[in-house]
């Protein structure tokens, strides 16, 4: 009988492995495919995603809780804090996951379960900026088990309540994982105080979770608690549309000149819908000026902040731009000119900055057309000390730069009373949190890379493309393609090039592109309009050498600077306005 039963045995534990086997779970693909339709340039338009660089600003992460939209589940919410350029999201414990999977984001979560959650952070391009724990458990293995789910969903810190238990044993816990936790501080002052203290003794993994509004209705002065628990300081938690909302741009400017960092901002939002959040993201990045206006003047002391001259050029480029500079005035000055040229880059790249600052150096010792001042100087561009110059040209400027008020509104006075304002190539990817720059200059970031293209001339009757002709021609460089929320609009411009649809090959890498392509097929790519009384100039091109080497584009250069100097007549009717006319007229 034995002898009998012995194989029956053995198939049924092979049975039970095979089964076993297949129900595994699978891991995570390497490569998971993007589906965030986040806008692009966020990082360098917005503060909520550019303040994670540690090179350009703060290192600080900025998110959302993932809870932010009360009625909606984990999943369902994500898409939306995409769409409003927000790339982080602090997880509760307390949160439905999906309808898929109608449980609460905690450690008992199943690996597959677990694995979704990650999928879904990494096809909509979100980080976890930590995770709330809103009750951890008091018994070891239970509360091991909660630090273990947080490292497997990626969070870098859990946040936990005052009372949740011994310190010490958090400190272990945090060490051996690789997790950080943040004892949320938020009402009594004297509980802060004794928190601070606790916390010297332990390791630098263990900090606070500073509710900001909590504190202010308790009657801590977040600056005061700032100075006790800076070096401990993991987590803020702010309401800048809420209480307290007046004196969070002073805190965030002390925290900046402090040095904390890393840190983890979640924005609070004033309600529950939707619009009650994009509000409270518009007044975040509002309360974060006097910190971005800090973070520009400490770069601009630096060298990095310095006017990247011709001498870091070789030899045989700065032939090449020599033997292209225009020799002679297009028309004479009216009077003798003076042009400010600045080169702010809150970011690393663009290498033809050097070119395009010989360039105009070199146009102006040829030409007499006008007098180049350059420089980086904020305070030239507040207002009276702008009047002094005729007109600003803008080289190549990246990122956000023009935080200060006063800053502000000195630009748009000088364009708005006659004054002339010019830029090329990055200058749509600066400023993109001040809406009036984008409108004067007409754009804001979009898709890009090298390619080659074939450029159109919308204007051939106009002296800033005479140099071109009036055939299409082919150009490499890192094309803008603006998304239709830009403000680039022929209602408002008037375009004098653009891209030839029907000549260029309007594949990007051999792959159909959502985020290239524009429903009208209108690429502009040179404008010029009025602005008030001034004038405005920009073109996205400027990123490869051509543009400062090729006769055409440094007689286009000339004439787009003698034209914001207001000595070069040319027609700024808005194109469309232009193409009814035109048609009325028929």
């Amino acid at each position: 009988m034995k002898k009998i039963c012995l194989p029956i045995v053995v198939l049924i534990s092979v049975g039970t492995v095979l089964v076993a086997q297949e129900a595994r779970v699978r891991p995570l693909p390497a490569q998971i495919a993007s589906i965030s339709q986040r806008p692009t340039g966020s990082s360098l338009g917005t503060i909520r995603v550019g303040a994670a660089d540690k090179n350009i600003w703060f290192d600080w992460r900025v998110g959302v809780p993932a809870s932010a939209l009360r009625n909606m589940t984990f999943s369902d919410a994500l898409p939306r804090y995409d769409l409003a350029s927000v790339a982080s999201v602090e997880l509760s414990s307390a949160q439905i996951v999906s309808a898929e999977i109608p449980k609460k984001m905690d450690y008992r979560l199943q690996p597959g379960e677990r694995n979704a959650v990650v999928y879904r952070l990494k096809e909509l391009n979100e980080q976890v900026l930590a995770y709330r724990a809103d009750a951890l458990p008091a018994d070891a293995t239970t509360r091991r088990k909660v630090f273990e789910f947080a490292k497997a969903i990626g969070a870098p810190i859990i946040i936990v309540n005052a009372d949740a238990g011994s310190l010490a044993d958090l400190d272990t816990l945090a060490g051996e994982l690789d997790v950080n936790v943040a004892v949320e501080s938020k009402s009594d002052p004297k509980a802060l105080a004794a928190l601070s203290t606790a916390l010297q003794a332990r390791s630098k993994r263990v900090g606070v979770a500073a509710d900001l509004a909590g504190w202010t209705q308790a009657g801590v002065k977040p600056m005061e608690a700032l100075a006790s628990v800076k070096d401990r300081l993991l987590v803020v938690s702010a309401a800048p549309a809420g209480a307290g909302a007046a004196a969070l741009g002073d805190f965030f400017l002390e925290a900046y000149k402090a040095g904390v960092k890393p840190l983890s901002i979640s924005i609070q939002s004033a309600g529950p819908a939707e619009a009650d959040l994009l509000r409270t993201l518009t007044a975040f990045e509002r309360v974060m000026w006097p910190a971005m206006a800090e973070r520009v003047r400490q770069m601009l002391a630096s060298p990095a902040g310095k006017i990247r001259g011709p001498d870091r050029l070789k030899p045989e480029e700065r032939q090449q731009i020599e033997a292209a500079a225009p020799r002679q005035a297009i028309v004479k000055p009216k009077k003798a000119r003076r042009v400010l040229v600045t080169d702010i880059q809150m970011y690393s790249g663009h290498s033809t900055i050097p070119h395009g600052n010989l360039l105009l150096e070199l146009i102006a010792k040829n030409t007499g057309a006008f007098e180049p001042v350059f420089s980086n100087d904020l305070e030239l561009l507040k207002y009276p000390k702008i009047k002094e110059f005729d007109a600003v040209y803008l080289n190549n400027v990246c990122g956000m730069v023009y935080n200060d008020p006063e800053v502000r509104e000195g630009i748009l006075r000088f364009v708005r009373e006659g004054g002339g304002i010019g830029g090329h190539h990055a200058v749509t990817f600066a400023n993109n949190n001040w809406p009036e720059f984008a409108d004067m200059m007409g754009g804001w970031a979009g898709a890009h890379h090298v390619e080659k293209q074939m450029i159109k001339v919308d204007d051939p009757n106009s002296p800033l493309t005479k140099p071109f002709g009036a055939a299409s021609f082919e150009h490499v460089d890192e094309f803008y393609q603006f998304p239709p929320s830009s403000p680039y609009s022929r209602e408002k411009q008037h375009v004098l090039l653009s891209i030839d649809v029907e000549k260029s090959d309007r594949a990007t890498d051999s792959r159909f592109c959502a985020q290239c392509t524009r429903p009208d097929q209108d690429y502009g790519l040179a404008w010029i309009r009025t602005f008030g009384k001034g004038r405005t100039y920009f073109t996205p091109l400027g990123h490869t050498s051509l543009f400062y080497t090729d006769k055409r584009w440094t007689e286009h250069l000339l004439a787009a600077i003698q034209y914001i100097l207001g000595d070069l007549d040319a027609d700024a009717t808005p194109s469309g306005k232009a193409r009814a006319t035109a048609s009325n007229g028929k």
